[in-house]
This record gives structure tokens, C-alpha cells and sequence, in this order.
């Protein structure tokens, strides 16, 4: 209680505070604000204070720097920032690699402008359920989206949902997205056959009437070797989960390739490591620890000579990127870190592709580092090379945190997973390496050559 009224009291002092400095600098035309009412302000932010930026003189409002260290402490208070700032579509897009959900409180005209909301959805895939409903609803823009990145059509108006070649389009590469269809979509058969083929869950969503259909649920039935989460469970718990000798040091994840290491193709350590740096802000100096590439450690040889036998693969990663406006610089200086051959009938791989770089917005701090980042599973249909994508960065200034062992979210290949040497269809596991925690996600084959995560396995509570 007596915390609770000193907070309310500070509050009320720093309201008063602001009124009075707000009329002075009003009085006198004066932007200039101090070190010390900035530390007062983002102290107020740090508290959750509503108030802390929304009283003050309309000048600081659009004080870019002011801004920027109030909107990384709290998102939310940039809905109390100036239009200027709202309208200004490089500093959200700065704002937008820290916090998707900035989009809430950009100008409505930065969220109808098609190529700002295009960029937009590379730093968030769920970017366009921010969009002008008018941008939604407008054929060839949701079209491009769908093309793009098929998840773009659970945000497309009912009126485009109900196209059935950008429906085609979306479920031949994620069936699952049949659950956003309108009733139209979901009651025709020919479509959610292809999201079916793509995703045997999607019948799930079809229409009532489609889901009796004997046919369909015959291609729905998935054949896995997986007998039960039970069993699999006891099998990634007995194999992998390694309990530490010393005291207090609890459980992790170990025995890497233990039972396929000839399918382990490339294991490289990216080495990374933390460096301590001084942020220096007008006349504030910070310790901060930044994330940076140990390049004298990292091995010099370029993903493409990796992969120098497929070339075929190249270009489909190649394009992939290009398509999502990463340059040619940051594409031609990734690394492989991890490369397994899943199986050669049909020829699947699963690898990552990696690339560290200091942060290009120094405004940002120490907290912040470029990175781009590809997780993947292909497998080769034909002559066509089928994608899965796991995980990924696109180039973005990545807020790193030394909570993650290597300062983000990862995806490492870990082993496969056979239910008897006649099983033709091996799982893929992948360890996560997570905030303060490591787990295993399971990714399948599904017809078609995509795979889709069927089990997460928390060994720790």
C-alpha cells in the first residue's frame, strides 16, 4: 500500500511537472529538454504511466530521439507521439523491427500505402491485419501479398477470399489457410482438395458436408510412424535430455546426430560473442552488451559454394530472398551453420543459412544487431525444389538479449527420428534454443513435399 501511494504521488508530481515546463517551453517556443527531465520521463514509461509522454509540449512529441527511447521502453506510448512521427514511414519502420504491434497507432496513410505495408510484412508476417481495409480489398495488391507469402490471404477481405485462384494460390502452399475461407471457399470440393494435399489437417475446416466425403478423408488420413506422443516423448527424454552432475545446474539437451551423424553434411559453429559498449545519448552514457560476429573464428566459406552441386537450389534461395527485397550483398555473404541430408528418395535437405553484422541504427544502442536468418527444409519434387520454411530473419535490426544462448531464437537440426529402419519417412528434430529454456519441435513430410511441425516437446518445466 505504501508502495502504491508513493507511486501516485511521484505521478502526480511529475503531471505537475510536465504542466509547468510545458507552459514555460510553450511560452518561450523552447524544444530544448534536459537530461534530467528525459531520465524523468522514461522513468515514468519504464512505470507503465499513461501520461508520461501525452502531456507534453507538442515540439517533444515529434523529438525523434525522445520518441525512440520512450517507444523501445513501451510500445504503446507512441500512440501519444506527433503525426509527424506517425506519418514518417522510416521511423516506424524502425520502430516496426522492435514491435509489430506499432502499427496499431501509424497514420492511417502509411497503413493504405502499398509499398510501405509490402516492406512492412518482411519485418512481421502479421503486418497486414493492420492494413486500410481498403488496401485489403484491392485485387492485385492482395494478389502480390498472397504470391508473396501465402499466410497474407487470412488477411485478404472476404470479398478476395472468396477468389478462388488466389484461394488456389494460398492453399497449394499452406492448406492450413482453409480455415480462414469464407463458406464459399470451404464448400468446394476442388479447393479443399489442394488445401488437403498441402495440409492433411485442412479438412478440419472444410465444409460439413466435405468432411463426410469419403474420398477426401482417405487423402486426409496421415501415415505416421509415430505411434503415440507418449512413446515419442520417452524417446526424446531417454536419448537427448542430459542431466548435469554439477549441483544446480538442472537439465539441457545433448547427443547431437546420436542416431543419423552420417546425415549430418555440415556442422559449423558461428561464432558469436558478447562486447561490452558504451551508449553515449546527448549527455547520458549507458553500458550496454552487444552481440557481434567473431569473424577471425567463423569459417570464410559462402553458402553458394556449399551448395555448388544444386544449382537449382541456389536460385530458389536466391529468388526467395530477392523476393523480399534483401540485397545481393547480404545474400551472397551468408554462411551455412548446419546442413543434413534427410533422405535421398526423394532428396531433402534441412539446413540454416546465418549472417551477423552490427546494427546500422546506431540510434537504436547496444541492445541491437543485423541479422539474417534462414531455416529451411526443401525437398526436391521433380525437377522443382518444395520449401518449408522454419524460421527467419529478413536482414532486420534483431533486439538481442543475453537470456538466448547465442542472443535470439534458433533453430538447430538436432537428428532424425525413424520408427524402424523400413520407416522411409523420417521425423526431423529440431532443438530451439529459446529465451532461458531449450525444447524440440518435430517436423514431418506432408504430401506434396512441405512439412509441418506435429509435436513440441518441453522438458522442462
Amino acid at each position: 500500500m505504501f508502495f502504491l501511494k508513493k507511486l501516485t504521488i511521484t505521478a502526480v508530481f511529475f503531471l505537475h511537472a510536465i504542466s509547468a515546463f510545458a507552459q514555460e517551453n510553450n511560452r518561450e517556443q523552447d524544444c530544448y529538454i534536459t537530461p534530467d527531465f528525459t531520465f524523468q520521463i522514461l522513468q515514468q514509461v519504464e512505470r507503465k504511466n499513461p501520461n508520461a509522454i501525452k502531456a507534453l509540449p507538442a515540439c517533444f512529441k515529434s523529438d525523434r530521439k525522445l520518441i525512440l527511447k520512450v517507444s523501445l521502453i513501451d510500445p504503446t506510448q507512441f500512440q501519444n507521439a506527433s503525426d509527424i512521427l506517425k506519418e514518417d514511414e522510416n521511423f516506424v519502420r524502425r520502430l516496426l523491427k522492435v514491435s509489430p504491434d506499432i502499427l496499431k497507432y501509424a497514420s492511417p496513410k502509411l497503413l493504405s500505402d502499398p509499398d510501405f505495408m509490402e516492406r512492412a510484412t518482411y519485418l512481421s508476417r502479421n503486418a497486414l491485419q493492420y492494413a486500410d481495409p481498403k488496401l485489403l480489398d484491392n485485387k492485385l495488391f492482395m494478389k502480390k501479398m498472397i504470391v508473396i507469402d501465402s499466410k497474407n490471404y487470412a488477411f485478404a477481405s472476404d470479398r478476395l477470399k472468396e477468389i478462388s485462384e488466389y484461394a488456389k494460390i494460398a492453399f497449394t502452399d499452406n492448406g492450413a489457410l482453409l480455415a480462414f475461407a469464407p463458406e464459399k471457399i470451404k464448400s468446394d470440393r476442388s479447393l479443399a482438395e489442394i488445401a488437403i494435399k498441402s495440409n492433411s489437417s485442412a479438412i478440419e475446416f472444410a465444409s460439413e458436408k466435405l468432411k463426410e466425403d469419403e474420398e477426401l478423408k482417405k487423402q486426409a488420413e496421415v501415415k505416421t510412424s509415430i505411434k503415440s506422443k507418449e512413446e515419442l516423448e520417452d524417446f526424446l527424454r531417454k536419448n537427448y535430455v542430459v542431466e548435469k552432475k554439477k549441483k544446480n545446474l538442472g537439465t539441457t539437451i545433448g547427443n547431437q546426430g546420436k542416431f543419423f551423424p552420417k546425415n549430418q553434411i555440415i556442422d559449423r559453429n558461428y561464432v558469436t560473442k558478447w562486447q561490452r559498449r558504451l551508449d553515449s545519448n546527448d549527455e547520458n552514457i549507458t553500458e550496454g552488451m552487444r552481440l557481434i560476429s567473431a569473424d577471425s573464428r567463423n569459417y570464410p566459406i559462402l553458402w553458394k559454394e556449399d551448395f555448388h552441386n544444386h544449382p537449382d537450389l541456389i536460385k530458389k534461395i536466391e529468388n526467395f530472398f530477392l523476393k523480399h527485397h534483401i540485397d545481393q550483398n547480404t545474400i551472397n555473404n551468408l554462411s551455412v551453420t548446419h546442413l543434413w541430408k534427410i533422405k535421398g528418395k526423394p532428396l531433402t535437405f534441412a539446413f540454416n543459412l546465418y549472417l551477423l553484422r552490427d546494427s546500422k541504427d546506431v540510434d537504436l544502442g547496444s541492445g541491437f544487431s543485423d541479422i539474417t536468418s534462414l531455416t529451411v527444409i526443401v525437398e526436391k519434387q521433380n525437377k522443382r525444389w518444395e520449401m518449408t520454411v522454419v524460421e527467419v530473419i529478413f536482414d532486420s535490426e534483431t533486439k538481442v538479449d543475453v537470456s538466448y544462448q547465442n542472443g535470439h531464437k534458433k533453430y538447430i537440426v538436432w537428428d532424425l527420428y525413424k520408427n524402424d529402419k523400413d520407416d522411409k519417412n523420417p521425423k526431423i528434430i529440431f532443438k530451439v534454443e529459446d529465451r532461458f529454456k531449450e525444447y524440440f519441435e518435430i517436423f514431418e513430410e506432408q504430401k506434396g513435399g512441405k512439412y509441418q511441425m506435429i509435436y513440441r516437446f518441453d522438458f522442462v518445466s
